[in-house]
């Protein structure tokens, strides 16, 4: 899939560790849908990540973008925010079912 990621921090120049390209098609958890991102956002919290806000050197190459607009394989239209803390998530509860995406056949983020 084609993603914009993190591949360093700068806190002087955050752009500097944008990088675009491609990656592995994530593995969706059980019980999470695959959506088709129509459309997606940068935004702050993407580039606290780059400045290196909460964020440490080890946990990167990251994929960003945590707004996005697709559509799931069955057709439903999804609008979401990707911003996740696991740890908000007891064992026995589900997860959010939003998460692996995949850029659309044809589309310019799928050449």
């Amino acid at each position: 899939m084609f993603a914009v990621s993190a591949a360093s921090i700068n806190a002087d120049n955050p752009l500097e560790g944008l990088v675009l390209g491609e990656h592995d098609d994530p593995e969706p958890p059980e019980d999470w849908a695959v959506v088709t991102v129509r459309a997606a956002a940068l935004n702050h919290h993407d580039l606290w990540t780059l400045k290196g806000v909460g964020i440490k050197a080890e946990q990167l190459p990251m994929i960003l973008g945590c707004d996005a607009a697709g559509v799931a394989d069955d057709g439903t239209e999804v609008p979401a925010t990707f911003v996740e803390a696991p740890q908000q998530y007891p064992e026995d509860e589900k997860r959010p079912q939003i998460v692996a995406t995949r850029a659309p056949s044809g589309s310019a983020a799928s050449n």
